[in-house]
């Protein structure tokens, strides 16, 4: 069995409750988080929903989605740097957010209302 039948990957139905088609890297990963995440009354809906296309999809929409995911791939990764920076310099830039706003309502992690 090739890693592909192993992983089961291709177009599913459903994967999320809002987008009707979508690539699914790994089918079991996807039921065994839906298994232990979602509530109780829509695992059974989810689950019966969640499967493979089996006709061919249109091809400027599989390759919309293939630029997408690749897009996708690069925000995750720009998405690490950034936070890793974010991390590693926050107590300047709270520093300068305090020297230059002096706002009461960041908390250090958003604004609190009253």
């Amino acid at each position: 069995m090739t890693t592909a039948e192993n992983k089961q990957l291709g177009m599913y139905w459903h994967c999320h409750h809002d987008v009707l088609c979508e690539y699914v890297w790994d089918y079991q990963e996807r039921v065994d988080y839906i298994k232990s995440n979602k509530p109780k009354n829509e695992i059974e809906t989810r689950l019966r929903l969640f499967k493979k296309v089996k006709g061919k999809l249109p091809k400027e929409f599989v390759e919309a989605l293939k630029k997408y995911d690749e897009a996708r791939k690069k925000y995750d990764e720009a998405r690490k740097k950034y936070n890793k920076a974010g991390k590693k310099y926050a107590p300047q830039i709270e520093a300068l957010h305090k020297k230059e706003c002096g706002c009461k309502e960041w908390n250090g992690k958003e604004i609190v209302f009253k």
